[in-house]
């Protein structure tokens, strides 16, 4: 669960594959573009939502739409990114949105042939086994989407833009917030913390996938010889950001008593003196062998 007001960032081609300094601004989730259209990935996305899961976020997504009030072309690109999401690794039962924007003719339908076309792309997506979300402007929702007719479908589903202010904002200020009904997601600001990144914040409880998933992750006996591959820290614990007891060099040796398939990393568990333990990472969150398995 994602308690509401609580900070996150939506990324696309043009941020980081890693979104490190994003987790330690106090983002909690992450909502990552995968697709443009029906025919254009997303060049960062995968690693995008790796990264995310690594950093203790909880991965979403979305799509940029360019079908207009186009219902066989929403059906088309809503399939397509959905595609794209399974294979980058989010999680069914995600947030996923349409992003519905003012560019070329995109908005040239009336209020009632973009709000088919949307809507049509949303029943996709959920579908699909994900939750869907509307992304668009303040304008755009008010005067060309009914939007009411959008929340009588899904619930609290969409995903406002409106700023205050441009420049730097570190805090969104609710005295600014733009008033409809129906909003899950604001976001606020395209300068969070001065980071160049879109700033939002849920003013619903969300759902977080990605925590429930890594709940499931159980602790195997299993005892054998790992030879680094390269330089690795010991953990203190199973996570990535945990402190490290000391970095071994390649080519050390280490016995192992069991193993961890996390949600993205093959941990190792090292017994050690006192009952205590240490922790390798023997594959990567690309499933690479870090080293050999003895």
């Amino acid at each position: 669960m994602i308690s509401k007001k609580s900070y996150g960032v939506d990324v696309a081609k043009y941020q980081s594959t890693s979104l490190k300094e994003y987790a330690a601004a106090g983002a909690k989730y992450v909502i990552v573009q995968v697709s443009v259209s029906n025919s254009i990935v997303a060049p960062k996305a995968r690693k995008q939502i790796a990264s995310a899961k690594a950093n203790g976020m909880i991965p979403m997504g979305y799509f940029y739409s360019c079908f207009g009030h186009s219902v066989p072309q929403a059906t088309s690109e809503a399939h397509f990114a959905i595609k794209n999401a399974k294979n980058m690794g989010l999680p069914k039962g995600s947030y996923f949105g349409v992003d519905w924007e003012r560019r070329d003719n995109n908005v040239n339908g009336s209020a009632s042939q973009n709000t088919a076309a949307i809507i049509q792309a949303m029943k996709v997506i959920r579908a699909a086994g994900y939750i869907p979300l509307l992304y668009s402007g303040a304008d755009l929702l008010r005067n060309k989407i009914n939007a009411k007719q959008v929340v009588k479908q899904f619930g609290t589903c969409l995903w406002v833009a409106s700023y205050a202010i441009s420049g730097r904002v570190n805090t969104a200020n609710f005295n600014y917030f733009p008033s409809m009904d129906g909003v899950a997601i604001w976001q606020f600001t395209d300068n969070w913390h001065g980071l160049s990144i879109d700033g939002d914040i849920n003013v619903i409880d969300l759902k977080g996938t990605a925590k429930k998933c890594a709940s499931k992750s159980k602790w195997v006996k299993k005892s054998g010889t790992f030879i680094l591959g390269e330089a690795l820290k010991i953990h203190t614990s199973p996570h990535i950001n945990s402190p490290a007891i000391a970095k071994l060099q390649k080519g050390s040796m280490i016995k192992y008593d069991a193993t961890l398939q996390g949600p993205l990393r093959l941990w190792l568990r090292q017994p050690r003196n006192n009952g205590k333990y240490g922790y390798v990472v023997g594959k990567d969150k690309y499933g690479k062998k870090l080293g050999k398995f003895k």
